[in-house]
């Protein structure tokens, strides 16, 4: 990661509601793509179709570089408190911030 190159300390990472592996479907030849890059991605959706676990595979790509991970755990397809275009097929926003201490 850039910022550790340049010398920052003590990073950490929170990761908010996201659509989780078990509701995220795709094909197989895009499942194939991402898990030959991000294996831990793999995952299945409820119903045994081909599915990414995005969360997780940042999650492990974040720890892998030094950063310190939290996880919310709330897939935005299952809590409907959250938009999921999967879920309704309406689109809706959401929003995310980083900042820097």
């Amino acid at each position: 990661l850039l910022m550790k190159e340049l010398g920052a300390g003590n990073l950490r990472g929170v990761m908010g509601p996201s659509i989780c592996g078990s509701c995220y479907e795709v094909g197989e030849d895009i499942f194939e793509e991402v898990v030959a890059t991000y294996p831990e991605a793999a995952s299945r959706s409820h119903s045994g179709k081909f599915a990414l676990d995005l969360p997780k595979a940042l999650e492990v790509e974040l720890i892998n570089h030094g950063v310190a991970i939290e996880r919310t755990n709330i897939c935005t397809c299952e809590d409907a408190n959250y938009f999921s275009y999967r879920r309704n097929a309406i689109t809706g926003r959401q929003a995310g911030f980083i900042w820097l201490t």
